[in-house]
């Protein structure tokens, strides 16, 4: 009877410093971790992988060539294996492997203290358990760097081929991946993924696509490198495909080819997905991620950078006995000078995509606008030359501006005024070529010259309707006082029509308002609760003291008087210090209701207020006649200034956010 031959002991060659440094503390998140996983069955030429998550583990299978006991040994637990020198440069499907070293395999300690492995190959099944601390204590004790591997003897029932692992004891984030979160994060890693490439990765039970990147369905514009592979299919609302800048000649040099895309997306937070930053450029290397973010080294402060996604992919980069990957796995070395060739020709190709990008953006923008606001394409199409090109230029930027709907209404309002100065300007400029004979030519400038005036007045009249009706709300809404009193001292033309700011009199306002309000603090308690405040304002050719009063408070006319007295007197002693010397003083007193005697003998409070220059005036007259004059005004308006149609369109139409 012949004697067994003696099985090779299962034993994990690595110190311990490597074993913490490249193998237990390698990665830190879980979708990193398991992306060396399905590498690794991607190099064993499986065509499906499956994912699953469950209570207190996650298990990885794949349907590949497996390992043999031996293979176990010398491969998997030999950490440094060079598997390409080793095995060759592609696999038995001509892949080529994305493995280098060997030492992937340990980071799923990252994340689990435990890590089992099923395995089989050429009929021979080998299953053994990892226990992370238990190793780290075994190299603790034996610095030989040789730790024995517990052996089992259970096998999965459901697998016939392949590997299996199953990683159980997980750490604190572990428990806390969500299916739809990992299918995404291993989407943006892998470029392989997909019936395309044969080769199929399913998290519970759901396969991954390229969709679940996240971006596809946000691109707006694209700039692709070598030959198109079907990307630009996968997205769903590409507005445009550009050209690169063919500066493809630099790489060549360098013998470098690359491969993918760099995109633009319709607005920032799109690229804000599931607690990740998409907002970068990755590069690829073999099919999978190699540095997740090439763009935050340009250090770019321009907007279009927030729109930025791509994936930029170079084999060339990873071929060679040079290894350009860091020690972390996770990022290229930059001192290298492939990588350094690959950083020059991208930021070049950013700067290129700069420029296009706003001319499309612009494009895109003013295309917006005339397509939802017929009266504004209308408007631009009888502009001419120069005028028309500058118009519609800068109307598709104002559609892209990162501002809300009320400001682009506002802002292309503005714009329509600006151009139609312009226009007025070439007009003016064109009089000087006309003869004294054509008198029709010469009225016709003028009259479009009083049209501009008239639409001016009319935008003006717009804004103070909307001053009126935001000071109703605040009423309405029983806002504090405080609030209601600084929306009037900043429009005294709710008082009176004529009253606007005098530019350059704020200091003698702020001094003479101080001044009245020392000399409010000699009033008696009584009067000093029935004041909300007091204020001096300079209006067109008058001094302007404004008294308010609080709605429920009806103040004696006599009291009235006292107090008007008293403010009056303190102006008149600083007015003749603000170079307005000769201007008269008026006293306003904005009341919710008039004096008791007012209900008896208005004209009476009337004769008694007016030797001092003083009124009343109620918050509902001086809303009732605001909003009165200006909404007759608009009325009237409308029916004869030529740009009233285009702005009320505007003013109904939500300005779509572009950006």
């Amino acid at each position: 009877m012949s004697e067994q031959p003696v099985q090779r002991p299962l034993e994990l060659k690595i110190s311990l410093a490597a074993l913490e440094h490249l193998g237990m503390n390698l990665y830190s998140t879980i979708p990193a971790v398991l992306s060396e996983i399905v590498a690794n069955a991607w190099d064993a030429d499986a065509g499906r992988v499956s994912v699953a998550l469950g209570e207190g583990l996650i298990a990885i299978e794949d349907d590949g060539v497996g390992m043999t006991r031996d293979e176990v040994i010398d491969r998997f637990l030999d950490v440094g294996f060079q598997r390409r020198q080793v095995m060759g440069a592609t696999t038995a499907k001509g892949r080529r492997p994305m493995g280098r070293k060997g030492i992937g395999k340990l980071s799923s300690f990252s994340i689990a203290n435990v890590v089992t492995v099923y395995t089989t190959s050429a009929g021979e099944r080998t299953a053994f358990r990892m226990d992370g601390r238990r190793i780290r204590e075994q190299m603790r004790r034996d610095d030989r760097g040789v730790c024995p591997i517990e052996e089992l003897d259970d096998w999965p029932d459901a697998l016939g081929v392949g590997t299996r692992i199953v990683l159980t004891q997980l750490k604190h984030e572990a428990g806390r991946q969500t299916t739809l979160g990992l299918r995404q994060r291993i989407a943006r890693r892998f470029s392989v993924i997909g019936p395309q490439h044969g080769f199929a990765v399913e998290v519970d039970g759901e396969c991954i696509s390229p969709h679940d990147r996240g971006y596809d369905r946000h691109v707006e514009y694209c700039w692709t490198y070598g030959e198109d592979t079907g990307v630009l299919r996968r997205f769903d609302n590409l507005a445009d495909n550009q050209p690169p800048s063919n500066r493809n000649a630099a790489l060549a040099v360098a013998n470098l080819t690359i491969t993918g895309w760099i995109g633009t997306v319709k607005k920032p937070n799109f690229l804000k997905a599931d607690g990740d930053n998409l907002n970068r450029l990755a590069v690829f290397m073999r099919g999978k991620v190699a540095q997740e973010d090439l763009l935050g080294d340009f250090g770019l402060k321009e907007i279009f950078a927030d729109y930025i996604v791509g994936e930029i992919h170079c084999d060339d980069l990873d071929d060679g006995d040079d290894d350009i990957a860091t020690s972390s796995r996770q990022a290229l070395k930059y001192d290298d000078p492939r990588f350094a060739e690959i950083r020059r020709f991208i930021h070049g190709e950013l700067r290129y995509i700069a420029g296009q990008w706003t001319d499309l953006r612009n494009q895109q923008g003013a295309k917006v606008f005339c397509r939802d606001v017929p009266a504004v394409a209308k408007w631009l199409d009888a502009l001419q030359g120069d005028t028309k090109k500058k118009a519609a230029r800068w109307i598709g930027r104002l559609n892209v501006l990162p501002a809300g709907d009320e400001a682009k209404r506002e802002l292309l309002k503005a714009s329509i005024l600006a151009f139609e100065s312009y226009r007025w300007k070439e007009q003016l400029d064109f009089l000087g070529n006309v003869s004294n004979e054509n008198v029709e030519t010469i009225l016709k400038v003028f009259k479009e010259i009083g049209d501009l005036e008239r639409s001016y007045y009319g935008q003006i009249a717009k804004g103070r309707l909307r001053v009126v009706e935001a000071l109703e709300e605040k009423l309405d809404a029983d806002e504090k006082e405080r609030v209601i009193h600084d929306h009037i001292y900043k429009n005294l033309w709710l008082l009176d029509p004529s009253w606007d700011m005098v530019e350059g009199s704020q200091a003698s306002e702020r001094t003479i308002t101080k001044h009245l309000q020392e000399t409010s603090a000699e009033l008696s308690e009584e009067e000093r609760r029935a004041r909300i405040d007091i204020g001096y304002r300079t209006a067109g050719g008058v001094h302007v003291i404004i008294e308010l009063k609080r709605s429920s408070v009806r103040t004696p006319i006599t009291r009235l008087m006292d107090q008007v007295m008293k403010y009056r007197n303190a102006a008149l002693k600083l007015i003749p210090r603000t170079g307005y010397s000769d201007w008269p003083l008026d006293i306003v007193c904005l009341m919710g209701e008039g004096p008791p005697e007012w209900d008896t003998d208005p004209d009476l409070v009337r004769r008694m207020l007016a030797p001092l220059r003083a009124r009343l005036v109620f918050y509902d007259e001086l809303l009732d006649n605001s909003r009165r004059a200006y909404a007759e005004y608009l009325e009237q308006h409308r029916k004869i200034d030529r740009l009233s149609g285009i702005f009320d369109a505007i003013d109904d139409f939500a300005a779509a956010q572009v950006d």
